[in-house]
């Protein structure tokens, strides 16, 4: 029986497991940073301070609404906070016979551009050949096909460093 598509952002439980918007994204590893404390908590293991659990939702989207409001409208809500966990989705790797549990760290950003073209105004009966609405759609889509370099950035050079076997370098 073909699978049935997602007609909501609600989650839905199918074959046991939990589909939906951020299900593996973001939501399993909220569920196991709960489950984690709960259990600690029902075992009488308490931290000795405070475990602060922020779950906010525009991580990808640049998090003005998110993280980046809360500290800059908030920041007593993470007074004395010295570790940080964020999103991974709780995923484990092999490396040279040892399992890691890869950290994510600044693999994400944004750039904003304005892009702005002149040319005859038309119709799509009237064509010009200096349109500037399909000047900025090739512009868009050059972009697009653009292969951009890869960055390694300190972080990810130490971390590959660390990891590689050493007969391998």
């Amino acid at each position: 029986m073909p699978a049935r598509p997602m007609m909501s952002f609600s989650g839905e439980v199918r074959d046991g497991c939990v589909w939906g918007r951020g299900a593996v994204d973001m939501k399993n590893m909220d569920a196991m940073v709960i489950a984690v404390i709960r259990q600690q908590l029902r075992k009488g293991r308490r931290p000795a301070r405070d475990a602060v659990l922020a779950f906010v939702a525009d991580e990808e989207a640049g998090s003005g609404y998110g993280a980046r409001w809360l500290v800059d409208n908030h920041p007593d809500l993470f007074e004395g906070v010295t570790e940080a966990i964020g999103e991974v989705g709780g995923f484990s790797t092999m490396v040279a016979g040892q399992r890691l549990y890869l950290l994510q760290t600044a693999e994400k950003g944004l750039a904003w551009l304005r892009l702005t073209a002149r040319g005859t105004a038309g119709h799509g009966s009237m064509i010009h050949q200096d349109n500037a609405v399909t000047e900025l759609a090739g512009a868009v889509a050059r972009i697009g096909r653009h292969r951009w370099p890869a960055v390694l950035t300190p972080t990810v050079t130490a971390f590959l460093t660390r990891v590689t076997p050493r007969h391998c370098r």
